[in-house]
């Protein structure tokens, strides 16, 4: 039996920050702290969006796309009504 042995993906790093900086921001929200995290969803899923664009993954550019505009759609909401 052959063992498949794969390549990582470039840019892993800055997925793996993103993915923090979401997780910070799940923290923030489960806390209460209005409107911090939305900055900080903005912040991690623009950053894998931007990432996941680069490693050509359709699925998850459409998924962070939509959550990080999903956020600022709420953000501009709050500063203009």
């Amino acid at each position: 039996m052959k063992k498949i042995k794969l390549k990582p993906k470039p840019y892993q790093i800055w997925a793996w920050c993103f993915t923090i900086t979401i997780l910070a921001g799940a923290l923030t929200a489960a806390l209460g702290f209005y409107p911090m995290y939305c900055y900080i969803f903005l912040v991690g899923n623009g950053g894998l969006a931007v990432v996941s664009w680069l490693w050509n993954e359709k699925s998850l550019v459409a998924l962070n796309t939509g959550l990080a505009s999903i956020y600022l759609i709420g953000l501009i909401n709050l500063y203009f009504n």
